[in-house]
């Protein structure tokens, strides 16, 4: 077993809740080690949006506004619209205020880590976490290299080891399990997917292919979806695992089927698990804290999980810095910050996804379709941050700094 000099921070997880913490910590001046058990570009099962509030974040926190991540390859596609429906029903078909963005993850990820690694961070790939001791506050890779630092930040994804290394006092693991979320989705090359598709379907796909399309109801709990990239075209639908434990693969055909894209019916649809409402109150213990996924934290309505790796990953970092610069309480620190910052908006969210999914299971089209046409302008604010989705009024500081 090799040991490792102590470093202020380990970081376990190399994606955008890792690279972040890294970086922000790395350019306050403190050794970080960061833990990514793949080699970089690896790849991600992602739709890939950055919602506005997630590109505010990058330009805020790492000077990176839209140009600059043009000119680093990072944003594939923009959509200036949407089409959302309710099952094969269209309800609304709407131009945006402002674009969302696609990007492709290999790539995203890729570079965050490079970011984190000039900001000072010691990055090491193929860097398995197989144990970690929080008492001692180690972790020990499965090659037996052994990390030590003065603060674990867990950021290892749905399946975090980090988190289920912590007391079961930390997790509610029967609340945690009733809201995991299942998701199957296709990369279609997009020549393929202009070549074949066909308007046999009750949803009609635009010529260029360039709209993102919801589609609640697409199965129990969840949604489908059809995002443009520039290379690709991305085909996928999630939902509660609870109420989809058998069927999804059949919901994918019939969604495939009604976007015209039954074409593809036969592939192999990538499948992976993601947290849909079931974030972690007070996500740590001790000198260690959860961050991104591995927390819960993803929008629960949309499945929206990348600003919110960014958003806990600054505020895990900024407790860090208070901690190991002040003497701070990490967990208190960390978990008063998740609750004046980010919980509230999550729990909303929650009681809407709630809202919406009960009028779909009773069958409520209509009226739900009337208040989808009526709040729209104000959900899609919410979703791109401009608004709170506690009662939708208008705060452009939802979302600011704490540095």
């Amino acid at each position: 077993m090799k040991g490792r000099p102590e470093y202020d921070a380990v970081v376990v997880g190399g994606g955008p809740a890792g690279s972040t913490a890294a970086c922000l910590l790395g350019e306050s001046g403190h050794s970080v080690a960061l833990l990514e058990r793949r080699a970089y570009p690896r790849n991600k099962v992602c739709g890939g949006c950055l919602s506005q509030k997630t590109v505010r974040f990058l330009d805020r926190a790492f000077s990176l506004p839209v140009a600059a991540l043009r000119r680093e390859g990072l944003l594939d596609f923009a959509g200036t619209g949407y089409a959302l429906y309710i099952g094969s029903r269209r309800i609304l078909a709407e131009d945006l205020d402002e674009p969302v963005y696609f990007t492709g993850r290999e790539r995203y990820d890729a570079f965050l880590a490079k970011m984190a690694a000039r900001a000072g961070a010691e990055v090491h790939t193929g860097a398995e976490a197989a144990e970690i001791d929080h008492a001692r506050r180690t972790v020990t890779t499965s090659d037996g290299d052994r990390y030590s630092a003065r603060v674990i930040i867990g950021a290892d994804g749905v399946h975090s080891r980090v988190r289920r290394t912590l007391p079961q006092s930390v997790v509610d693991r029967k609340r945690w399990h009733n809201n995991l979320g299942w998701t199957l989705e296709l990369v279609i090359p997009r020549r393929e997917a202009e070549a074949l598709v066909n308007q046999d379907g009750p949803i009609r796909l635009d010529n260029g292919l360039a709209t993102p399309h919801l589609a609640l109801g697409a199965c129990r709990w969840g949604y489908g979806w059809v995002f443009p990239n520039r290379e690709a075209i991305i085909v996928g639908i999630g939902g509660l695992l609870s109420v989809n434990r058998n069927g999804l693969r059949r919901e994918l055909e019939a969604f495939l089927k009604s976007v015209g894209l039954s074409a593809f019916a036969d592939r192999k649809p990538a499948g992976y698990l993601l947290p849909l409402g079931n974030c972690i109150p007070s996500p740590a213990h001790g000198e260690t804290v959860l961050v991104g996924d591995a927390g819960g934290f993803t929008g629960p309505l949309l499945g929206e999980g990348i600003f919110y790796a960014h958003r806990t990953a600054e505020l895990a970092a900024h407790a860090a810095d208070r901690h190991l610069t002040a003497g701070a309480p990490l967990a208190a620190t960390y978990t008063a910050l998740l609750r004046r910052r980010l919980i509230p908006e999550l729990r909303a969210e929650t009681a809407l996804r709630n809202f919406v999914y009960r009028c779909l299971d009773a069958r409520m089209h209509a009226p739900l379709a009337a208040f989808m046409r009526a709040t729209n302008t104000l959900v899609i604010d919410a979703v791109q941050g401009t608004r709170s989705f506690r009662g939708f009024f208008r705060d452009d500081d939802l979302h600011s700094g704490v540095w």
